[in-house]
């Protein structure tokens, strides 16, 4: 706590975390109509989206990471049997080496989400050598997915520096074609960071002072959010730290719907950036319960419409990085084998108390 307001934090677990200031109430920007997120904002409370980060590594046969049950189910039987019904769906074979999935592997994907009702929440990325709008032309326009009835968002990236000139300018130009490609699905970044002035290579991450500089390119403001550990330590249950960071968020807004897109805790077994020693199965539980308490507290007076964890299960390992197949944040291990106490929170039924 500090004299001129109260302090929360978020970080990127793939980056690094510096902790944001959450200063004074500042007055919300009234824009009428958002006809493109009608459907987000539905007044019936099973259109929460509850949902989960997930790599095509875990839904696919045939990987190390592909996820089954101990029935012979896929990885949407799983997501089914716990209450998920909301994918945000990350590529690192694409992310590492700019090669495709091809078109049949992809619409299967996209079927079977559309056959158990499952929302997708489609993540482009630079791949290497390629451009996240020369993923959007594969995936959207040439494999036609940005018809998709399952198909309910659009990432244009995940945490992007804004204060790279050129980042901005791609972004702008990314979010043009995919409405082009994509007619009638809303647009969102995922996260995002400034370089800290006179700091280069630092940079302030999910400050919601930063909304201003993307809200235009946007239809939905998806923040992530972290360090939960950090909050307890100053005093703050998981719900607690989630409701100051969504009303700091909110201010900046200007009544665009809000989906906290990542949040997550490390399980403990496995190494993360997570900065504090409390991970345990035991602690990221009662983490995801807090967090999609508050989510189901806000959704119907303040256009908050889910959250999405950070990350389900294992995927392909990124070199050099220490946190190696996010095995350390994950709820689903042993190719969906263990479940972890985290998974049973999306089905749990919702104590709005704080």
């Amino acid at each position: 706590m500090v004299a001129e307001g109260l302090r929360a934090s978020s970080h990127s677990p793939k980056n690094g975390s510096l902790l944001i200031l959450l200063l004074g109430l500042l007055p919300i920007i009234s824009i009428a109509g958002y006809g493109i997120v009608h459907e987000l904002l539905s007044a019936s409370s099973t259109n929460i989206a509850y949902g989960a980060n997930v790599d095509m590594t875990a839904i696919i046969p045939g990987t190390p990471y592909t996820v089954t049950t101990a029935h012979g189910g896929n990885f949407f039987d799983l997501a089914e049997q716990l209450g998920i019904n909301t994918l945000r769906i990350t590529d690192v074979r694409w992310e590492l080496t700019g090669e495709e999935y091809s078109q049949a592997t992809w619409q299967r994907v996209f079927d079977e989400a559309s056959q158990r009702h499952i929302h997708i929440i489609l993540l482009l990325i630079d791949g290497k050598g390629h451009s996240a709008t020369e993923q959007a032309h594969t995936l959207l326009e040439s494999y036609q997915l940005g018809y998709a009835s399952a198909l309910w968002l659009v990432d244009l990236d995940n945490e992007p520096d804004l204060s790279d000139p050129q980042r901005m300018s791609a972004l702008r130009k990314e979010a043009t074609y995919v409405h082009e490609v994509a007619p009638g699905v809303p647009v969102t970044i995922g996260g995002w960071k400034s370089e800290m002035p006179g700091h280069p290579g630092e940079f302030d991450w999910q400050d919601p002072a930063d909304i201003p500089k993307f809200i235009s390119l946007v239809d939905v403001v998806s923040p992530h959010l972290y360090q939960f550990g950090e909050g307890a330590q100053q005093g703050f249950t998981p719900q607690q730290w989630t409701r100051n960071f969504l009303s700091a968020v909110r201010q900046k807004a200007q009544q665009k719907p809000i989906l906290l897109e990542e949040f997550g805790a490390s399980n403990g077994l496995a190494p993360t950036t997570a900065s504090n020693p409390m991970g345990s199965p035991e602690w990221q539980a009662s983490v995801y319960h807090g967090v999609l308490q508050e989510i189901a507290a806000e959704y119907h007076n303040h256009k908050v419409i889910g959250a999405v964890a950070w990350i389900s299960a294992p995927r392909m390992l990124q070199p050099d990085d220490l946190q190696g197949d996010m095995s350390g944040w994950a709820f689903i291990l042993n190719n969906g084998q263990r479940l972890l106490p985290a998974a049973k929170q999306f089905s749990a039924p919702p104590n709005t108390q704080p």
